[in-house]
């Protein structure tokens, strides 16, 4: 079978995916507000979350962040809000974690578009880390404040409008989410090699979201490098796995309530299905795997690998792949975790057991420097065309 027919068949058991869910409906977040005189507090917006709120006659807001599970799966308590003033006034904020604590300091935008960190002096974690103090001169326009910044899917959807400029570059819907919201897939030429990137399977994780799409623009550029890997692999990519919990502003799960990062194997839900529906059509196709990034955030910035011992090859993938970009990025901190497979149904341990390929989890640190991300990512991607070409 050629190469242009792989292609074809591929793009045609995509669009057998993506009708399965077709007939579902999308379900706009809860609306969630409280106000007095002077301002109004809203989480009415996607991505938008808390659990309750209250203002005072001194404006003096009260926020309580509550987690979808008790008790929590993952200490991510995401929370995002909108103070709307009906005239300038100075804004006192308490936000109160229940089962949880201030992980993520506070980002803020005018516009919902543009982010920058909270000034220090107008932000203060409490000692034991349950309570977050904001303090804000609010003018005549509204301010969005957010455990990270709002990456929702109109940013993917401008994304890949850009990619399907590119000449090499097929961008469709792989299914739909339980709600109903495409999940989409952007991937290159067939090629009897392949590598795939996931993403976005916890809602809260952004520096991993940000890096993987300078990831992906360093894999599809036009330097010598990138254009002599896609000859030999295809580049197939799943930046949004979860997007219900984007848009609900969830810490974990998907609109079922499940870790979708647990259920790779089980497949019992219709993102993860998806999934493994293109799978099963690579498999038939006997198109290859090569490599799988599944791109996440933490407290610090690390990847999770298998141990040497357990891969087949003469090289470990990860200890070389690390090593030589931690060469070129000597200021930017990183660990590698390697780590025994395990019985755990998540993307790494499944990937590495179905197909025997380097499996890597991919996580940034929440914190890490934008521009720092800008300026690392280029180079983990670069390694890691180098060393598949070598292979």
């Amino acid at each position: 079978m050629s190469i242009h027919s792989n292609h074809r068949l591929l793009s045609f058991a995509i669009l057998l995916a993506t009708g399965t869910f077709s007939a579902c409906t999308t379900m706009a977040p809860a609306t969630q507000y409280c106000e007095n005189s002077n301002l109004l507090v809203d989480s009415s917006f996607d991505g938008g979350n808390f659990f309750s709120c209250s203002v005072g006659d001194e404006n003096d807001v009260s926020i309580v962040i509550r987690p979808e599970d008790e008790p929590p799966i993952n200490q991510s308590p995401w929370y995002s809000f909108r103070i709307s003033p009906k005239t300038a006034t100075d804004v006192r904020i308490v936000i109160s974690f229940t089962d949880g604590f201030a992980r993520y300091w506070p980002k803020v935008s005018f516009d919902g578009e543009d982010w920058s960190p909270l000034a220090a002096t107008s932000a203060r974690v409490s000692e034991d880390g349950r309570t977050l103090s904001i303090s804000l001169r609010i003018e005549q326009a509204p301010v969005w404040i957010s455990a990270q910044e709002l990456v929702l899917p109109s940013f993917y959807e401008r994304w890949f409008r850009a990619l399907a400029t590119h000449p090499e570059v097929v961008t469709q819907n792989l299914g739909r989410s339980v709600q109903g919201r495409p999940i989409q897939i952007a991937k290159t030429e067939s090629r009897a090699e392949s590598i795939i990137l996931l993403g976005r399977q916890h809602p809260p994780e952004i520096s991993g979201a940000l890096a993987m799409k300078i990831f992906v623009d360093t894999l599809i550029s036009d330097t010598p490098l990138a254009i002599d890997f896609r000859s030999r692999f295809s580049i197939i990519v799943i930046p949004l796995i979860n997007p219900d919990g984007v848009v609900l502003g969830h810490w974990r799960h998907n609109a079922n309530g499940v870790d979708l990062n647990r259920d790779w194997g089980p497949f019992t839900q219709p993102e993860t299905q998806n999934v493994a529906r293109l799978l099963s059509a690579m498999e038939r196709m006997n198109l290859k795997l090569r490599l799988m990034l599944d791109f996440h955030s933490t407290k610090s910035s690390l990847f999770y690998t298998q141990i040497p011992d357990e891969s087949d090859s003469s090289v470990d993938f990860a200890t070389v792949w690390l090593s030589r970009s931690r060469k070129r990025l000597p200021d930017f901190e990183f660990e590698h975790d390697p780590r025994p497979t395990s019985d755990q149904a998540n993307a790494k341990n499944f990937f590495f057991n179905r197909y025997g390929i380097p499996a890597i989890t991919y996580e940034l640190g929440d914190e890490v420097n934008r521009k720092d991300i800008a300026a690392a990512t280029p180079v983990f991607a670069e390694e890691v065309m180098r060393l598949l070409l070598e292979r």
